[in-house]
């Protein structure tokens, strides 16, 4: 008997993250070619990205995104022995922290430039540009999961978290986009070879591959 393997949702995941990633790293090399500084792309291109963390991230780890299904639905009039249509939302949970810029007046005198409130919002606002324009820029979340997913519409942008919710010498700000995806879940078992095609194709860095799936990659080497 075969091994159960993992669900498409989990591939689409891990091909999501490495999609993101993939344009992170164009955006950071196009502004360093319009001539920003290294601190300028750490602080304004950059951020991280977790594939399977859930929980608060650390300050030092920001500016950062977290991948993950929260809800799949499965459309009655689209099932049947072999296969599921999934609708799945794909929540892309993000957090940017900004800290107080201060400077000194013509006297001499210290004052602030910049309040970390405004410092975290406006990396916040253009982190969720970025995000947004990855994942809705023509078909992108199409070809970055190798056309397993055939549907792919925003549905919101919430903002999930403000600065009273902590006291601390950095602002901290967070936001959520809410993706719905469409793609077949099969009820026959993936095959491993099937697997590591997608996962050969796709480019995907070992730090956005689901666990087990490196097991089954490993073994077909």
């Amino acid at each position: 008997m075969d091994l159960i393997k993992p669900m498409n949702m989990t591939l689409v995941r891990d091909a999501i993250c490495q999609l993101l990633a993939r344009e992170r790293e164009n955006q950071k090399e196009a502004a360093a070619a319009q001539g920003f500084s290294e601190a300028e792309i750490a602080n304004l291109i950059d951020f991280v990205i977790y594939p399977k963390r859930l929980t608060f991230p650390d300050v030092s780890g920001m500016p950062c995104v977290f991948v993950y299904f929260n809800q799949v639905d499965f459309p009655a009039e689209q099932q049947d022995i072999y296969e599921n249509y999934a609708l799945g939302n794909l929540q892309i949970e993000f957090y940017a922290a900004g800290k107080t810029e201060t400077g000194t007046d013509s006297r001499g005198n210290k004052i602030i430039v910049k309040t970390d409130e405004e410092n975290a919002e406006d990396r916040l606002s253009y982190l969720t540009s970025q995000l947004y324009n990855i994942l809705n820029c023509e078909a992108n979340v199409s070809k970055g999961t190798d056309g397993v997913v055939n549907h792919s519409i925003i549905r919101k942008w919430e903002r999930i978290k403000s600065p009273e919710d902590e006291n601390s010498a950095v602002c901290v700000l967070g936001a959520a986009i809410t993706l719905e995806l469409g793609f077949l879940e099969p009820t026959s078992y993936l095959d491993a070879a099937t697997i590591k095609d997608f996962y050969t194709t796709l480019e995907i860095r070992e730090e956005y591959i689901d666990p087990f799936i490196k097991i089954i990659l490993d073994n077909q080497n």
